[in-house]
């Protein structure tokens, strides 16, 4: 499912593997998730972006997740944002979500 290819230190470039869990590199900075993109192309298109799930995990190509039965939703993502008329007008803003 993943197309997660390795980790990569912000600073350094290092490389570190990605199927163990890490936190920071060797030197105490963030890591950054790398990706075979060009797998991602293969798998995932617009249409599915368009009419998957209407959640996070219409995402789940570029995902860290290699596993999909590991998945846990709480059907986070994709909440409606609201129009907030009355608070707009109290504030004198037309156009407030």
């Amino acid at each position: 499912m993943t197309t997660v290819t390795h980790l990569e230190c912000s600073i350094t470039g290092d490389r570190y593997e990605a199927g163990v869990p890490q936190n920071l590199s060797a030197g105490g900075w963030p890591l950054l998730v790398r990706y075979d993109l060009t797998k991602a192309r293969e798998n995932w298109n617009r249409d599915w972006l368009a009419n998957g799930p209407r959640s996070m995990w219409r995402y789940a190509p570029v995902l860290p997740v290699s596993k999909p039965p590991s998945i846990v939703s709480l059907g986070e993502g994709w909440s409606p944002l609201l129009k907030l008329k009355r608070t707009g007008a109290r504030l004198g803003m037309k156009d407030l979500w």
